[in-house]
């Protein structure tokens, strides 16, 4: 089991690591995959990847996670290889995960439904959210911004693994 999250110029740089901290101490295979090598968050903090994202191969990961900021939303969402990825998680029926302006990409390519998703307030693109900070809905999990990343991983967790474990990583950070 290997999860990507893609990561560009201008992320939210809390949404992916604190997601990426919380699913490594659930055991899970997790990488951070970058259109470059080293990227910028939208804060000015400079951080290497573990893959570039045209090194990998998308068979061998079964969870894609986008995380929101800008303009590193802008950076996926107007990337090729991300929306070819996007597209294949989609026909494999494989778990697809965003955060804060990320589910923007997922509502223009008419994936999220009504009240089926959440995402930071201004990027529903015409959408109404549901009422809660993170939501499952068939293969997407999404959530509204930084607020709501533990409530996110701990979905991602229990998707992945279980409900158990998803509740034992929370615990042992006294959530």
């Amino acid at each position: 089991m290997k999860t990507m999250i893609i990561i560009a110029n201008g992320l939210e740089e809390c949404e992916a690591l604190m997601t990426y901290d919380l699913l490594y101490r659930a055991g899970i295979d997790v990488e951070l995959v970058g259109l470059d090598k080293q990227v910028t968050s939208s804060h000015n903090l400079t951080f290497n990847v573990h893959k570039l994202i045209n090194e990998i191969n998308p068979d061998d990961y079964n969870c894609l996670i986008l995380p929101g900021g800008m303009p590193g939303t802008v950076n996926l969402e107007n990337d090729n290889t991300v929306q070819k990825l996007i597209d294949l998680f989609v026909k494999e029926n494989k778990l697809i995960c965003a955060i804060c302006a990320a589910p923007s990409i997922l509502i223009k390519k008419g994936l999220l439904e009504d009240e089926k998703f959440v995402c930071f307030p201004g990027f529903e693109n015409g959408l109404r959210p549901a009422n809660t900070k993170a939501i499952k809905n068939n293969n997407f999990i999404t959530a509204k911004g930084l607020g709501a990343v533990i409530d996110f991983a701990y979905l991602i967790i229990k998707e992945l693994i279980n409900e158990d474990k998803a509740k034992e990583v929370l615990s042992a950070i006294q959530y």
